[in-house]
Order: C-alpha cells, then structure tokens, then sequence
C-alpha cells in the first residue's frame, strides 16, 4: 500500500488502528456476545456497529460527491489542509473525550437486528474498507476548497477535517466498545 500525503496518512493510520481492534477482538465473539449491553440504554456493539455502518455509508456518498468532480493533486501534496475554527470544533465533538455529547441524528440512529450479528459486524468491515478507499481517491486531489455538507445536519466542513471526524467517531466508538467487553459481566461465551 502506498503511503499518502502526511495529513491524509495520519488519518488512515489512526483509521487501520480501529480496523485491526475490531479484527483481534470482534471476530471471535459469539452472536450473544455481539448482542450483550450492560443495561437498557447502552448500545450493544452490534447496535454500535449499525450505527457506525449507516454513518459510514451516508459519509462515503457525501465525500465522493465532491471528490469526482474535484481537479487532480497538483503542487498541494506537502502542503497540509488548514482546519477552520468550526472544522476543529466538528472533529472535537466527535472524538473519544469530547466535552459535550451531540445527539445522534435520525438517519443514524441505529436498530437492534433480528439476523446474524457476525453479519453485522462483517458489513461494518465492509465500510471500513470503502472508507480507506476514500482516503486513496482523496490523496489523488486537490482539497484545499472542498467542503462537505454533514448529511443529517447542515453544516459545512473542509474535507479532510471531515475524513478526521469520522475516524474520531469511529475511535469514540470504539472506546465504548472495549468498555463493553471490559464490563465484569460481559457473557464469557
């Protein structure tokens, strides 16, 4: 795999981070493990990986609407993409020990599936690996003026700020994750 231009790159390597954890520690978990929460109203990790799949592929389709139409890498490969005040914002609130909580926008709001949660989790894989296919299209363009309209919300963000949040989310995610399979009473098999 070829490497990426710096800023895209620590992005993609904080991302193959998420991917390998989900890999060591999720693949070997049972349908009843998949499925325990600690109580009510935690979020199981198959309701975490729904969640993290609808996310995923409403975002794909937002950053490659803009990124087909956007001119090929010229001299800005060094060069690292500024974050605005509102992009850093954005990327704080949605990364592991954010301040404030935000509400999860309807269309991302995830379901308890009745089918195989390995299925699940398998499909989440699946947009994990649309997502770095996303950052190598990415790194072929120029994207200093490329903003994306958050789907769900309206706001605005540069597009690499944008790629950040979703790996913060993805981490933030994770973290609750591991809190689940840490919890004394997560089911041993």
């Amino acid at each position: 795999m070829a490497t990426l231009r710096p800023q895209l790159e620590a992005i993609a390597n904080r991302h193959r981070a998420v991917v390998a954890a989900c890999h060591e520690r999720l693949d070997r978990l049972t349908d009843a493990q998949l499925r325990w929460a600690p109580d009510d109203k935690s979020w199981s990790i198959v309701v975490i990986a729904d969640h993290l799949i609808k996310v995923h592929a409403a975002t794909s389709q937002a950053f490659m609407r803009v990124l087909q139409p956007a001119p090929m890498l010229g001299e800005e490969a060094e060069k690292e993409v500024p974050y605005t005040y509102f992009d850093r914002q954005f990327v704080q609130m949605l990364s592991p020990g954010a301040r404030f909580k935000i509400s999860v926008p309807k269309p991302y709001e995830p379901v308890e599936h009745t089918g195989p949660a390995p299925a699940v989790v398998n499909r989440l894989y699946e947009e994990f690996e649309a997502f770095a296919v996303i950052l190598d299209y990415a790194d072929q363009k120029q994207l200093k003026r490329i903003k994306v309209v958050v789907p769900g919300r309206s706001s605005r963000h540069g597009i690499v700020s944008y790629l950040d949040s979703v790996v913060q989310h993805d981490r933030y995610h994770w973290l609750q994750i591991e809190a689940i399979l840490r919890n004394r009473n997560f089911p041993k098999e």
